[in-house]
């Protein structure tokens, strides 16, 4: 239970956990949502931010997960695992769930967590993504600041990007016989 919000390359999250017990009650308390990882993609090393929301231990459990190489936990996918992670890579911003399988966001804004409707209907209105989870914060009762946000590094991102056009041009260059390949050639990253 939790905000996380989604716009122009910017993730942002409240802090407040609520854990109800089986005793009875529950106990609130401020943690970190957002978490910034390299990660192995498509063959390209780069950094990704992930965001959780929903049980907190499972999340926590998948944020370790993703990018492992590992196959993933049998508690996740087995268990009554409820959360969910938005991961914002340089290609896009993904939904992740129990299945450990990422679902591509097309929209222009999203988010999600108990307070989803409120920071959706807030950026419908033209706020940004931090600005959307405080006004989560002010209608959801499982949402509550300080709220912090994160982007993806440009530097790191350019770096990847450079990989990915240097993979196209190796790809779209002729056969080492051809007349035309030294006028192609390749591209190296740091020229880009």
């Amino acid at each position: 239970m939790t905000t996380i919000a989604y716009r122009a390359g910017i993730l942002a999250a409240d802090s407040r956990t609520t854990t109800h017990t089986d005793a009875g009650g529950a106990r609130v308390f401020i943690c970190e949502k957002l978490f910034r990882k390299s990660i192995l993609v498509n063959g390209v090393q780069q950094e990704v931010i992930l965001a959780t929301a929903g049980e907190t231990f499972s999340g926590l459990v998948f944020v370790d997960w993703l990018g492992s190489g590992k196959d993933p936990p049998d508690n996740l996918i087995h268990g009554d695992a409820d959360f969910s992670v938005l991961v914002l890579q340089a290609d896009g911003l993904y939904e992740w769930d129990k299945w450990c399988r990422g679902e591509k966001v097309l929209n222009e804004f999203y988010a999600i967590g108990s307070g989803a409707k409120a920071a959706m209907g807030a950026m419908y209105m033209g706020a940004g993504a931090a600005k959307a989870v405080e006004v989560s914060c002010l209608i959801d009762p499982y949402s509550a600041p300080p709220i912090h946000t994160m982007k993806l590094n440009a530097k790191r991102n350019t770096t990847a990007s450079a990989q990915r056009k240097t993979a196209r041009i190796r790809k779209a260059t002729p056969a080492p016989d051809s007349p035309t390949e030294q006028a192609i050639g390749s591209v190296e990253p740091s020229k880009v």
